[in-house]
C-alpha cells in the first residue's frame, strides 16, 4: 500500500519531519489557524507531535495527514518534490466524537490564504476520501466545521458529505458532516493512487 496520492494539480505526500518548518509557517498564519486550531497559534512541539502522531497513523491504520505540494510532470511522472512549496494540508486523523459518541475518523484540511477559492481543498479531500473508503476501507469519516466557517461548510457538501448534527451552541459552535463508505463508492470513481 502507498500514501502517495496526487490529483490533476496537486501530489499529496505524508507530512514527515522535513516539513516541519513549511507546516510550523502554515498552522501558525492568522487565517490558516482561525479554523483549524480555534485561533490559538501552535507551536513547534505541537507541530513535531502532530507529525509524529500522522506518521504512527500511517503505521497503524493506513492514512494520517497528506503536505499538499503543486503537481508537476518531469520525465514522464507525475510529482512533487519535498522541497517544493507548500500550499496546505488535507488528511484524516482520530477525534472524539460529537457528544461523547466515541471516536470518529475526521478529515482536516487547510490551505495558504492565496490558494483559497481555487477548488484545491475540495480535490485534495476527494484524493483522501477516495483513498480511505477504497484503499483502506474506512467505514465513516466525519468533518466538525465551525458554524462561521461557511466555505469548509461548502465544501464538505461538495463532497457529498451530509450535516449529521450541530455542536453545542455559542461562539464556538460547530456542524458536524459525515460521509459512509457504501454511499461514497456507490458514486465515485476511486482515486489511482500511485507510488
Amino acid at each position: 500500500m502507498t500514501e502517495l496520492l496526487r490529483t490533476v494539480r496537486l501530489a499529496l505526500r505524508p507530512v514527515s519531519m522535513r516539513d516541519h518548518r513549511a507546516l510550523l509557517t502554515h498552522w501558525t498564519g492568522p487565517l490558516v489557524r482561525r479554523h483549524l486550531f480555534d485561533d490559538q497559534v501552535v507551536t513547534a512541539v505541537q507541530v513535531s507531535e502532530i507529525i509524529e502522531a500522522s506518521e504512527r497513523d500511517f503505521a497503524t491504520e493506513g492514512y494520517g495527514l497528506w503536505a499538499l505540494r503543486t503537481a508537476r510532470r518531469s520525465a514522464g511522472i507525475d510529482a512533487a518534490a519535498p522541497g517544493d512549496p507548500l500550499i496546505g494540508v488535507a488528511g484524516l486523523s482520530h477525534h472524539e466524537g460529537p457528544l461523547g459518541h466515541g471516536v470518529d475518523v475526521e478529515i482536516l484540511y487547510s490551505l495558504e490564504p492565496e490558494h483559497w477559492g481555487q477548488g484545491l481543498a475540495a480535490e485534495a479531500s476527494r484524493a483522501v476520501l477516495d483513498y480511505a473508503f477504497g484503499v483502506v476501507g474506512v467505514h465513516r469519516i466525519t468533518a466538525e466545521i465551525d458554524m462561521a466557517n461557511t466555505a469548509s461548510a461548502e465544501i464538505a457538501q461538495q463532497l457529498g458529505m451530509r450535516r449529521w448534527r450541530d455542536g453545542p451552541a455559542g461562539p464556538d459552535g460547530a456542524a458536524y458532516y459525515a460521509a459512509d463508505r457504501s454511499r461514497w463508492i456507490g458514486s465515485r470513481r476511486i482515486l489511482d493512487v500511485f507510488p
